[in-house]
């Protein structure tokens, strides 16, 4: 006895709508698996093989150990949760025909078919290129974090002395005013003379 409700299949509405729910089942661009709480497959749509990269028939040779990643310890949650409550959704390890995993978002139900017998319907979809994406953006935030991290930057009023223009720190130290500036800024000096003071300064140089 199983602590929830399940949804039955009215034996009256399906057969009546069986051509409508094959469409769906066939051209559904997520694969879809009827199973059985045990982990047996019954059937499986194109999307589902697709995704696998298996035939229907070697989905249903499979069954649930053989097409998700057993070692994953989210398996077992999900199935406990499905147990509990009657449906269960997140994520696992899936397997393809040439033992390659990849990441599968799954939601699974339990219902009661017309003929009184418990079943199970899974959905699931690849969501490698989603993860990778994601994965990159986190490396892209990272990256400016680290940056922005390493940058300083100068704010506010800075006591500066009107004579020999060197800067008062919140210890009250006088610094040189370029000395003052790489320690607080990502900038630095080059040094030359502008043509005022080389007027004044090397006048012979003028020409």
């Amino acid at each position: 006895m199983v602590p929830f409700k399940i949804p039955q299949v009215s034996s009256f509405e399906f057969p009546q709508n069986e051509s409508l729910y094959g469409l769906l089942f066939q051209n559904s661009l997520d694969g879809l698996m009827l199973t059985a709480p045990d982990g047996s497959i019954l059937d499986a749509n194109p999307a589902a093989c697709r995704i696998l990269g298996r035939t229907r028939e070697e989905i249903l040779s499979a069954g649930r150990q053989g097409l998700m990643d057993s070692s994953d310890p989210r398996l077992a949650v999900l199935i406990a949760e499905r147990q509990r409550t009657g449906r269960a959704h997140g994520e696992l390890r899936a397997r393809r025909k040439d033992g390659t995993l990849f990441p599968a978002e799954i939601s699974s139900v339990v219902f009661q078919g017309p003929d009184g017998q418990l079943r199970t319907c899974i959905i699931f979809r690849d969501v490698t290129e989603r993860r990778a994406i994601e994965a990159e953006r986190e490396r892209l935030i990272e990256q400016l974090q680290d940056a922005l991290g390493r940058v300083k930057s100068l704010s506010g009023l800075l006591p500066i002395c009107a004579s020999c223009r060197r800067i008062r720190d919140k210890q009250n130290s006088w610094h040189n005013l370029e000395t003052y500036i790489r320690n607080h800024t990502e900038a630095d000096f080059t040094h030359g003379i502008c043509p005022d003071c080389r007027r004044q300064l090397y006048p012979e140089t003028i020409r």
